[in-house]
């Protein structure tokens, strides 16, 4: 993959990217704000590997969604708004059979 193809896959997904050095290698930094990850490529890194390898490095396996199951479907709690936040926090589990 080239340099150039990298930098827009990264801003496509919504990644920050700085070029820069780690250890005397030159390379590109690429930071996750969401999930609050960081990684360092060399340019040979970026050139030797498909985006999905790559994507693996930055995202660190902390890529994941809290779901719930709210009246008999699933749904991503990441898009909630703030007071739909607070009411999931202040359920209790409990068994309420009837």
């Amino acid at each position: 993959m080239k340099t150039k193809e990298f930098i827009d896959r990264c801003v496509g997904e919504g990644f920050e990217w700085a070029e820069g050095g780690h250890k005397e290698e030159d390379g590109i930094y690429v930071k996750n704000d969401r999930i609050g990850t960081c990684a360092h490529f060399k340019k040979e890194a970026i050139e030797n590997n498909e985006w999905d390898v790559l994507k693996t490095q930055v995202l660190q396996g902390k890529d994941i969604y809290h779901v719930t199951r709210i009246v008999g479907y699933f749904s991503r709690v990441e898009n909630w708004n703030k007071s739909k936040l607070g009411e999931l926090k202040d359920r209790r589990r409990g068994n309420y059979a009837v």
